[in-house]
């Protein structure tokens, strides 16, 4: 079973994926608590106070057009799934998909795990339009302090 978020940004491609690929972009759209390196093979460690921590392993780096992660360390049902994020300038904004593929088919927390990307997909959004998200534990967040997993 595969989520999928769209939304379109006002912004540049550019802008984009610096928010999905650097430290700095993730931290200011998912946790604080991010350690990331915008390399092909390299491990984004996301912390997430009590809930723990998601690891993702960084697959693709398309500058402007893709970003891929495949989960490493996290929720049983997300082991080995993937998360890909394109996008791509259309008149002056990005179009830009969010994809989480590879969930099973029963997965019992899909509706709020549907939910809380929608609103990581919105912190995106605002971090590549203003420079400023609402990322996990931010007084912004509308995620309610909670992993997307949880």
């Amino acid at each position: 079973m595969d989520l999928t978020h769209n939304v379109m940004i006002n912004t540049s491609a550019a802008a984009v994926f610096r928010t999905l690929s650097t430290q700095e972009g993730i931290s200011g759209w998912y946790t604080p608590a991010t350690k990331a390196e915008p390399k092909v093979g390299t491990i984004v460690e996301c912390m997430f106070a009590n809930y723990g921590v998601l690891k993702f392993r960084v697959d693709t780096l398309e500058p402007n057009r893709r970003v891929i992660w495949t989960v490493v360390q996290g929720p049983t049902e997300w082991m080995n799934t993937t998360l890909t994020f394109t996008f791509a300038e259309a008149t002056g904004k990005v179009d830009f998909d969010f994809r989480h593929a590879g969930l099973p088919e029963h997965y019992d927390a899909f509706s709020s795990f549907n939910y809380l990307w929608g609103q990581y997909v919105r912190s995106i959004k605002l971090y590549a339009e203003t420079g400023v998200g609402e990322p996990f534990g931010s007084s912004g967040s509308k995620a309610g302090g909670t992993t997307p997993g949880a």
